[in-house]
């Protein structure tokens, strides 16, 4: 895209998410505008970008804009993208989908009725370490990838208890559906397999509904566990189709040390991806690759190789990604609609098999 190009972009849902778009739109010269039904979010909205705000998202995509973000609760996903889609707007929907899978395909088939473009706001596949550990699977230098073992857990990380991130009926469930999507979003991408042959998976509720919940940081505000009916915890092991066995671990809170790391297993080589998110400061993202090999030549030595590579805020470079495909009208090969449901299938199947699932 042109970087001269100024497109319009509306946003609805102007809480956090909301506004850390339209602060990455705003970097890059767009013009944004906003909707929420709350009026301090209205007005908060209008002190930093001094732009047009509306309470109904209605009034927003009866505009002229060239693109349309949707960073309301997840089960506003849906309804929101949708009205968007049929009134012509192409769409970028914050991670995940929707907070059901049937919510989440209503999505897909509008998209495919309508014509218009729907991106999903995962960003991990655009952190340079991800992008260069990528390459190197696909060059065949691990071999066969015979195990991965992932995991995304906070040793405290609840995002707020008591808020809709809590609740069952508004997320669609917890830990799982919120950062474990992240998990299984890489997983898919490093392996470029969706069929899992095999299943086994547990959820838990262990720390975030007690009454005495000692944290250091918490994403939103601590309301005592009121409105928490979701797991915490998620663990799980996966058979894929083609042989390759994943354990998944997700936790917002656990008596361990904090860590997003992929341990890849290959017949040739391994590897450790560590991405380990920084609480409350989610552009600060520890970036580290190290690839292990075992040799003979001379005598038999282990060789361990790190990486160095540019840190990157992968949330501009999706946007980035999402301006020009609104400019172009060219969908990309990363953020489909595709990618989100095969997402979405995998987290339909652990919450079915935990009657955990909201319908």
């Amino acid at each position: 895209m042109d970087p001269t190009t100024e497109l319009d972009i509306g946003i609805v849902g102007l809480g956090t998410h909301g506004q850390h778009r339209a602060r990455l739109l705003d970097n890059a010269g767009q013009r944004v505008f906003g909707a929420d039904a709350s009026r301090d979010a209205r007005n908060q909205f209008d002190r930093q970008f001094d732009a047009l705000q509306v309470t109904d998202p209605a009034g927003l995509f009866e505009m002229e804009l060239d693109g349309i973000i949707i960073a309301t609760p997840n089960k506003f996903h849906a309804p929101a993208a949708i009205e968007a889609m049929e009134r012509g707007h192409d769409v970028f929907i914050e991670k995940p989908l929707a907070h059901t899978l049937e919510a989440a395909r209503t999505i897909q088939r509008v998209a495919a009725s309508t014509g218009q473009l729907c991106l999903v706001g995962y960003q991990s596949r655009f952190l340079n370490v991800c992008k260069i550990l990528k390459q190197y699977i696909d060059e065949g230098f691990f071999g066969e990838i015979r195990h991965v073992e992932t995991s995304y857990r906070r040793r405290r990380g609840v995002p707020g208890r008591g808020s809709w991130y809590t609740a069952k009926e508004i997320a669609g469930g917890g830990a799982l559906i919120d950062i474990g999507i992240h998990v299984f979003d890489l997983l898919l991408y490093f392996l470029e397999e969706t069929d899992v042959s095999e299943m086994m998976a547990t959820t838990r509720c262990d720390f975030g509904s007690r009454e005495s919940y000692a944290y250091l940081d918490m994403w939103g505000e601590d309301d005592d566990a009121n409105m928490f009916d979701v797991e915490d915890s998620v663990s799980a092991f996966l058979s894929f189709s083609g042989g390759t066995t994943a354990a998944v671990e997700v936790a917002w809170a656990t008596n361990a040390e904090s860590a997003h790391q992929y341990h890849i297993h290959g017949t040739e080589a391994g590897a450790l991806l560590d991405i380990t998110d920084v609480l409350n400061a989610s552009t600060d993202v520890h970036q580290s690759l190290t690839f292990y090999e075992a040799r003979t030549g001379g005598a038999h030595h282990y060789l361990d190789s790190t990486v160095t590579t540019r840190p990157n805020d992968p949330y501009v470079a999706q946007m980035e990604t999402f301006l020009e495909a609104v400019a172009t009208g060219n969908e990309p090969s990363i953020n489909t609609l595709e990618q989100a449901l095969a997402i979405q299938r995998l987290v339909h199947r652990i919450y079915a098999d935990n009657d955990e699932l909201i319908e």
